[in-house]
């Protein structure tokens, strides 16, 4: 019990001990001083302001001066308030730019509104029928690279053209488009590719001679202004050729078209809301009576069909 009492009285000795000590340090260092100081030196700055008289700000300019702007911008009428104010201090008038602008647009010179580029998304929805293109490539079994030619409708969605070769050229190009065109009631307004050199002043002309289609290519390192072809190329190599050993190009080619046509007539795109791209609509489900299974890409895929319907 004796021993609990002292062991109590020691811990209350050192902790006080310790609170001393603190205050102590507290107290003798610099920093009530900082805080008196810095009190006094508010109590001096509003002491100042009592005192002193009241300004009345800057003088209005003078109406020669006034007259002198005007003038300056009725016969340049190009020139904004920074360079008035530079020509103003060549003569020796001292006026910045701030008041040039207030007296201008007192007297109707209205400041030019900033000049606000137009946003890609903007300019992308300026257009009613654009296309994506892009290529891919795939391995062959023999170490060959097949490349994959894509154009897509950015949007319906619909697949208007993919293809494939070993050596992608001009002439080559220029038929795949011919062929993605040839049951089109109109051309598409714009074309958005990425800057590979295939893609260059040839195929920009070329885009414009033949088929009067704008060509824009995407920034560098922007894959996302083209980011509808980029998805689909992983859906494609997802769905169509994941665990398919390519042999040949007409082996290519066959896989490409038979995932065309599922893609554009039975595939829902959730960018369409699960619509597919051919119908662009989706039955409801309460006029599904049943359903029936369709095989794709030999078997790869399987869909589901509505097999009848029942008018609402």
């Amino acid at each position: 019990m004796m021993s609990k009492i002292i062991k109590t009285i020691q811990a209350y000795y050192h902790y006080l001990n310790l609170a001393l000590i603190e205050i102590y340090l507290y107290y003798s260092s610099p920093f009530p001083l900082f805080i008196l100081l810095s009190k006094i030196a508010l109590a001096h700055r509003k002491i100042r302001n009592i005192w002193s008289e009241n300004s009345k700000g800057r003088k209005p300019l003078d109406q020669k001066t006034i007259d002198l702007i005007l003038e300056m911008k009725k016969l340049n009428p190009t020139w904004g308030g920074q360079r008035i104010s530079d020509e103003l201090a060549k003569i020796g008038y001292k006026v910045s730019k701030k008041t040039v602008l207030k007296y201008l647009e007192i007297n109707g010179h209205h400041r030019p509104q900033n000049y606000k580029p137009l946003s890609w998304t903007e300019f992308f929805n300026n257009h009613k029928f654009k296309i994506g293109i892009d290529f891919t490539s795939i391995i062959s079994f023999w170490g060959h690279q097949l490349f994959i030619f894509v154009i897509l409708d950015l949007d319906t969605r619909k697949l208007l053209c993919i293809s494939a070769t070993f050596s992608p050229h001009a002439e080559w190009i220029k038929q795949q488009f011919r062929n993605a065109f040839l049951d089109l009631n109109e051309y598409p307004t714009l074309c958005i590719c990425d800057r590979d050199k295939i893609f260059s002043g040839w195929f920009i002309k070329m885009m414009e001679d033949y088929f009067n289609i704008e060509v824009m290519q995407i920034p560098i390192k922007s894959p996302e202004k083209n980011g509808r072809v980029e998805r689909f190329h992983l859906s494609l190599k997802r769905e169509a050729f994941t665990n398919v050993v390519t042999i040949n190009l007409l082996q290519t080619i066959k896989i490409c078209r038979e995932y065309q046509q599922y893609y554009n007539n039975h595939r829902p795109h959730q960018g369409l809301n699960g619509k597919i791209p051919y119908e662009n609509q989706h039955p409801s489900n309460k006029n599904i009576v049943s359903f029936t299974k369709m095989n794709h890409l030999g078997g790869k895929i399987i869909s589901f069909e509505p097999k009848k319907h029942l008018v609402a």
